[in-house]
């Protein structure tokens, strides 16, 4: 049987280099920060609610059992909310067309652009930015490197992740 993890707070490592520069005894009790915890279903509403006036902008994410999954930050639910941010995009193009008639679609390819070039049909009240948003809200979840489906008429096949991130799909018009 696993033992529940008991979430008490956090400690911010800045906290704990001041204790040990100055020579201090550590009692790690003193530098605790509560933090709320959120259920792994929970949408990104309830958890801007959670995490708005907690000190620390993070919130330890457990299942139905109690069970640690992980942590969502404030920059986590941005990402969710606006799409995927992409910090240089270097010289990798967003769409490229193979010879085969197939595209090379890039993750963080702007979904309206996206729409525009490859006449895909986006709803409009849509909650994602990219084409990896627009993939996810399809399948309802991460896929795996390989994976493919159907929709609307292309074939998409996931080429590449980048962590959790969707970077490369290949797509071919049915």
């Amino acid at each position: 049987m696993v033992t529940p993890i008991l979430i008490i707070g956090v400690v911010a490592i800045k906290d704990i280099i001041s204790v040990f520069a100055n020579g201090q005894p550590l009692d790690v009790r003193k530098f605790v920060q509560p933090v709320p915890v959120v259920m792994d279903h929970a949408d990104a509403l309830d958890v801007v609610r959670a995490i708005r006036n907690a000190t620390v902008h993070m919130a330890p994410v457990v299942d139905e059992y109690g069970h640690f999954e992980g942590i969502v930050t404030s920059a986590d639910i941005l990402e969710v909310i606006t799409g995927v941010f992409r910090e240089e995009t270097g010289d990798d193009p967003a769409l490229v067309r193979r010879e085969d008639g197939s595209w090379l679609v890039a993750g963080w390819m702007p979904v309206d652009e996206f729409s525009e070039k490859l006449k895909v049909a986006i709803p409009k009240d849509a909650k994602f930015e990219t084409v990896a948003g627009y993939v996810l809200s399809i399948i309802n979840r991460l896929p795996a490197v390989g994976e493919t489906f159907e929709h609307n008429g292309w074939k998409f096949e996931v080429l590449d992740l980048d962590g959790r991130r969707i970077d490369k799909i290949l797509m071919t018009k049915l």
